[in-house]
């Protein structure tokens, strides 16, 4: 009888111990998010100047500091000091490697926008080089076709001056006979000097006519060249505009989600100072916050006779429990 009566104490003590834990630790942990809380909102004060919005945000600290100062004293109450301070220092190192993690992240989102950046430059200094290789062999090409042109056109000429010596030769040759036939009989039948110099004529015109024929075949040919040329440089620098605004294209859509997430987070950023300028109040008399007032009259403080150190000269729960203490 006497075994089972200590065993059944022995699970009370047990359960009646887990209990207690348990509630230090959630004590604990309530506290440490608690002063995360408080931290955060100090954080938002301190970036706005004095007025009503930094006044709305230092009650909403001043709530903060005092469901600390309650969970103190409950926790000296129970005698779980200890542990519930093992407990909020538990949670906010839990608290602090998120935190951590939530800027590898973003630290990683940075790196993988600047290595897209990297990307879309080299991208775009491949698609220059290409475009002045294409660009280069057309200038080529045109050079080369101009070249063949320039030949075919000395050649034409070359062969129109060898042309025309024959006929000046032929010419001279049937004047010098015309000449002679004079001289020697007393002049030459005219009738056949006309039809001899009419033929040299018409040799001369013909060939004339078969250089211009011939230069103009060349120079059509020089123009086809030099089209086709134009065409394939035209198709190049097409093909590389494409690739240019393809790249343009891809790095703006990079640059465009990067700013989504950048308007996000700023978006939620706002929210929160929203929300935590949601609470604000008319101006109350005297200039304190409402926990500082209810702290007041629980501490006896006269509060006409406390210094605030808040914004605008506005009275905390700090500021009550310091003058409490003189």
């Amino acid at each position: 009888m006497t075994q089972g009566l200590n065993l059944q104490q022995q699970i009370e003590q047990l359960s009646q111990q887990s209990a207690g834990d348990f509630y230090a630790q959630s004590i604990g942990s309530l506290k440490s998010q608690i002063q995360n809380y408080r931290e955060q909102l100090e954080q938002y004060a301190e970036q706005l100047p004095d007025g009503d919005a930094k006044a709305q945000i230092q009650e909403m600290t001043d709530y903060y500091v005092e469901l600390e100062g309650s969970i103190d004293q409950t926790a000296q109450e129970q005698g779980i000091q200890d542990q519930v301070e093992e407990a909020a220092q538990s949670t906010q190192q839990k608290i602090t490697e998120a935190a951590q993690q939530a800027q590898d992240v973003a630290g990683q989102a940075a790196g993988q926008v600047q290595d897209a950046a990297g990307q879309a430059t080299d991208q775009a200094g491949q698609v220059a080089g290409q475009a002045q290789e294409a660009a280069g062999q057309a200038a080529g090409q045109v050079q080369d076709t101009a070249g063949q042109a320039t030949q075919q056109a000395q050649d034409t000429a070359g062969q129109v001056t060898d042309q025309a010596g024959q006929a000046a030769g032929q010419v001279q040759d049937t004047v010098g006979g015309l000449t002679g036939g004079q001289q020697q009989g007393g002049g030459g039948p005219l009738s056949g000097v006309t039809d001899q110099v009419g033929q040299a004529a018409q040799g001369v015109q013909d060939t004339a006519g078969q250089a211009a024929g011939q230069a103009q075949e060349a120079a059509g040919q020089a123009t086809d060249q030099a089209g086709q040329v134009a065409g394939q440089a035209q198709e190049a620098a097409g093909g590389a505009a494409q690739q240019v605004q393809d790249t343009a294209g891809q790095a703006a859509g990079q640059a465009q989600q990067a700013a989504g997430q950048a308007t996000d987070q700023a978006g939620q950023a706002a929210q929160q100072g929203q929300q935590a300028a949601g609470g604000q109040q008319g101006g109350q008399q005297p200039n304190a916050t409402q926990a500082a007032q209810q702290k007041a009259q629980e501490l006896g403080v006269d509060l006409s006779q406390v210094q605030g150190s808040g914004a605008q000269g506005r009275i905390t729960v700090r500021d009550v429990i310091s003058a409490s203490k003189q």
